[in-house]
């Protein structure tokens, strides 16, 4: 049988498990039911050397082949969003407000499939690989790969490789390209301190509202005149809270935005641009002001050698034609922090049947297709049993 086959055989198992952790969501930080469930799946499967807490509720398992190769890792993360489900599935969410509206039920499920698929293969396996269950994914800006990589998620790793369901690609497609394919993340906070006085006698008081709202219509001028328009850049402020009463003129501005960018030099562009424009409205206004600016996610950054190699093995595991080209998205994945330490790439892997309504990610009625399962799962295993044969060009020039 080949990959695909033997993951088709397995379909029905991991329905069942998907929708099991489908029904038992948990927010970040809080994966410990989770984290158990995969370790007795993965107990069930046999033969991983299994690591529990790491980084906080993360899980690492280790699996040996039966010839000498690389050590491929494989990530998938465990935590959902507080969102209330409505998408009336009969597994909807048990745990009121808590959803996996982002599709981590799932990848926790391929991921659990690649490891079936790789003990089955075990003598066909050269080299080690390594299961990454990661928590805290949705944690930005902080997330919760860097703790796992400090705790060793990444040690002897020679190339690491993620995927994510992705509505918006056809069910069964795997979206690939080399470079950058998600976009750093940085999120933040400006206070401005006026002077209140009553709204009849403005001319007593410094009005924090006007200059916030100076500041939200300036700073998007750092995206139209000062950054290439060649480059990325996406400022948003979604957050302004201001004074206290109708009647009375504002003495503080609070507002929160975040920055997406891919070019690290237009990263470090926004940030001295939003101070600069909040010191300019400060001076012309009155008031004082603070920025705190919190760098999260870098970007994702996919290797030229193995993005190709991804795309190349979706074709071959699951038909030709399956790989497509991708433009770069603007959201954000802490896999990057991965890809910053080891060569890999990370895929979108499409859930939406022809004809069906793409609901979003982070919608309360995201429900991708469970025909991504075995898919995924395939793939996943496909990528690790097949990196030893392509060790010598892939990983040639990553020592």
């Amino acid at each position: 049988m080949t990959v695909a086959e033997s993951a088709k055989a397995i379909e029905e198992h991991l329905r069942q498990l998907r929708r099991e952790f489908h029904r038992h969501p948990e927010t970040s930080g809080n994966e410990k039911e989770t984290a158990a469930r995969v370790v007795r799946e993965l107990l069930d499967i046999g033969g991983f050397e299994i690591r529990e807490g790491v980084g906080g509720n993360g899980v690492i398992a280790e699996l040996s082949g039966a010839l000498p190769g690389p050590t491929t890792a494989l990530r998938a993360d465990m935590d959902a969003l507080q969102i209330e489900e409505e998408t009336g599935l009969p597994f909807c969410s048990e745990n009121r407000g808590v959803m996996h509206a982002c599709g981590h039920d799932n990848h926790i499920t391929m991921a659990l499939g690649a490891a079936r698929l790789l003990a089955q293969r075990k003598d066909e396996l050269r080299g080690r690989v390594r299961m990454i269950f990661q928590p805290s994914e949705e944690l930005s800006p902080q997330g919760g790969s860097r703790k796992m990589i400090e705790e060793g998620a990444l040690d002897g790793v020679d190339a690491v490789f993620g995927m994510h369901v992705w509505p918006d690609l056809p069910l069964g497609k795997v979206g690939v390209k080399a470079g950058p394919l998600m976009a750093a993340s940085d999120h933040f906070t400006v206070t401005i301190k006026g002077k209140p006085s009553h709204a009849a006698r403005p001319n007593e008081g410094i009005d924090a509202l006007v200059a916030g709202a100076q500041f939200v219509t300036a700073a998007q001028t750092i995206v139209s005149r000062n950054a290439d328009p060649m480059k990325s850049i996406v400022i948003t402020i979604g957050k302004l809270n201001a004074g206290t009463r109708y009647n009375i003129i504002a003495g503080e501005c609070v507002l929160e935005g975040t920055c997406r960018t891919f070019d690290p030099s237009v990263r470090d562009l926004a940030e001295r641009r939003l101070s600069e424009v909040l010191s300019g409205v400060c001076t012309a206004s009155g008031c004082t002001g603070e920025l705190h600016y919190e760098r999260g996610y870098m970007a994702v950054v996919n290797d030229e050698k193995m993005a190709d190699y991804v795309r190349e093995s979706a074709d071959r595991i699951l038909g030709n034609g399956t790989a497509v080209s991708v433009e770069p998205a603007m959201t954000a994945e802490d896999f990057s922090f991965y890809l910053d330490k080891k060569p890999g790439a990370f895929a979108w892997i499409g859930t939406t049947p022809p004809g069906e309504t793409v609901w979003p990610l982070h919608s309360s009625h995201y429900s991708p297709d469970e025909g991504v399962l075995w898919r995924g799962a395939a793939l996943l295993a496909g990528l690790a049993l097949g990196l030893r044969e392509r060790q010598e060009v892939l990983l040639s020039e990553k020592g």
